[in-house]
């Protein structure tokens, strides 16, 4: 069966637009092959051990192609980190909310994390060449985005028990960005000690206890 060829005038504007869409929609397909073969890549080998050339060859790209969507690996690893964070996200924030009861959400909250560390330790990883220096502006962003949503999850946990009388809260915001500093402080003064590999699974879920240990003090020191 012949396909239908679909014919553009390029002196017609909606011609013009149709023309530019589906060129855009191809470089938006191209873009997002290109971060699911990194993800598999440096999921696999880790950042560091991994080339661009390698990348573009599990594609058939020319690394010209590869250079034109991501000019190098930090651009590459920044969009990576972005598309991981988002996998999943929905469903995370919707099992939060479904969950009444705050001591309980702010543990399977914790949990959640831990699970993404562990899911992606060798991508994750490549996050400590930055450890001692400030973070690069390519980075910033992703981190921002990655903050904020953190601080909500936390908002609403402790919304959940405002509302039920069980906290009391002056500030969510403020009571959030408390408890979230303190455990992403927790958790890096751990990871930093670790020259050379990540913390395995039965050690991540040692340090789950802790912060366990600590949200459910935390909490309670809330409690009405």
């Amino acid at each position: 069966m012949v396909k239908p060829v679909v014919n553009f005038c390029i002196r017609c504007k909606g011609c013009i637009a149709k023309i530019r869409f589906f060129v855009s929609m191809a470089q938006d397909q191209k873009q997002e092959a290109i971060i699911g073969a990194a993800i598999k890549r440096f999921a696999h080998f880790g950042v560091t051990k991994t080339t661009m050339a390698e990348i573009a060859a599990d594609l058939s790209f020319s690394k010209a192609s590869l250079y034109y969507y991501f000019p190098d690996k930090l651009n590459l690893f920044a969009a990576v980190l972005q598309n991981i964070a988002e996998a999943g996200a929905k469903d995370h924030d919707e099992a939060l909310h479904n969950e009444a009861d705050p001591f309980k959400a702010m543990t399977d909250y914790l949990q959640k994390r831990t699970e993404f560390i562990i899911k992606y330790d060798k991508i994750l990883e490549y996050l400590k060449t930055f450890s001692r220096q400030p973070i690069p502006e390519e980075l910033v962003p992703v981190f921002d985005k990655l903050r904020k949503r953190e601080l909500q999850r936390i908002i609403t946990v402790l919304d959940k028990g405002l509302k039920q009388g069980t906290f009391k809260i002056a500030d969510s915001k403020k009571t959030a960005e408390l408890f979230y500093d303190f455990i992403d402080g927790f958790r890096y003064s751990i990871l930093a000690n670790r020259p050379n590999f990540f913390p395995d699974k039965k050690e991540m879920q040692a340090i789950l206890r802790r912060e366990v240990e600590f949200s459910t003090i935390f909490l309670k020191g809330l409690t009405i």
